[in-house]
């Protein structure tokens, strides 16, 4: 492997990988021959997540990109996501958090957001809650981003919360170890350059019954296999990682995590998004499973 290029992230070591010809130049995207994990091996410096490729900037060029490219489908999906938003009030992440959050039965209950973008994710869990659940909550927001970072915190700080500019691995040190009751991970791990670290310090950080919340771009689904390069789960260069099921587990096994939830709705081929939640490896025994 030539030396500039970025190993697989489920592995601790080099690997052999073969190319897989979706990325533009000059981006490679990669698949690793022992453990199937599609990446992309030539990303961006960390540090330029912060402004230059920012989720706030990638998003918007991406969807204008999209929507010059192919406006009727740039238009019937926009409308799809909103009906779903709008009239059947589907809104999974936060239907799970505020389901995990109740079941914590007395105390303080920390939720942390890692990516949290301008803080409206944590605001949509902690909406609908018992005022006596809600009261407990302490929301902490992660954001790399300088300008959402800034939003969310002026955000957050309503709920009695604050957002942490940083990485998540750093946000993350910044906390206590075992001190945290739900960390949300949607739509954060294609992201992080470093996901099995990134997991490895939420392991650490979560109580014995605390559960992590997982969205990601679903590598195996239909649209991909139909749509080839014109997939909407691939953003370059800001997509680093590329989950299945098979991998999304794997991963959570090497971080001493074990997967709680993922039904088969959350990993259907049908669907452009993989959910999982999971739990502390070390704490089988009193694992429940979530509806």
């Amino acid at each position: 492997m030539h030396p500039s290029l970025r190993r697989c992230p489920l592995l601790d070591h080099e690997s052999r990988s073969q190319p897989l010809s979706y990325a533009p130049f000059p981006w490679s995207l990669r698949r690793c021959s022992d453990t199937g994990f599609v990446y992309l091996a030539n990303p961006p410096a960390q540090h330029l997540f912060r402004d230059t490729f920012a989720w706030e900037v990638t998003h918007k060029a991406e969807s204008r990109r999209r929507q010059r490219a192919e406006p009727v489908i740039h238009a019937l999906s926009e409308g799809v996501k909103s009906f779903r938003r709008r009239v059947l009030k589907r809104d999974k992440v936060a239907t799970l958090g505020r389901s995990i959050a109740c079941s914590f039965a007395a105390g303080p209950i920390r939720l942390v957001d890692i990516g949290c973008a301008e803080g409206t994710l944590i605001e949509r869990v902690v909406t609908g809650m018992p005022a006596g659940i809600a009261a407990r909550v302490e929301p902490i927001g992660i954001e790399i981003s300088t300008h959402l970072a800034s939003v969310a915190g002026r955000t957050l700080s309503r709920r009695g919360g604050r957002c942490l500019h940083a990485t998540g691995i750093d946000g993350l040190a910044m906390l206590e170890p075992a001190s945290v009751h739900l960390i949300v991970l949607s739509c954060i791990l294609e992201h992080e350059i470093e996901p099995l670290t990134l997991l490895r310090c939420c392991r650490d950080r979560l109580t014995a019954d605390g559960r992590i919340i997982v969205k990601v771009p679903n590598f195996n689904c239909l649209s991909r296999l139909l749509r080839g390069r014109k997939w909407c789960g691939f953003r370059w260069p800001d997509h680093v990682n590329y989950f299945t099921a098979e991998t999304l587990t794997s991963m959570a096994g090497r971080a001493g995590l074990e997967v709680v939830r993922m039904g088969l709705f959350d990993r259907s081929p049908l669907s452009d998004s993989l959910y999982a939640v999971l739990g502390c490896s070390s704490a089988k025994s009193s694992l429940k499973k979530v509806a």
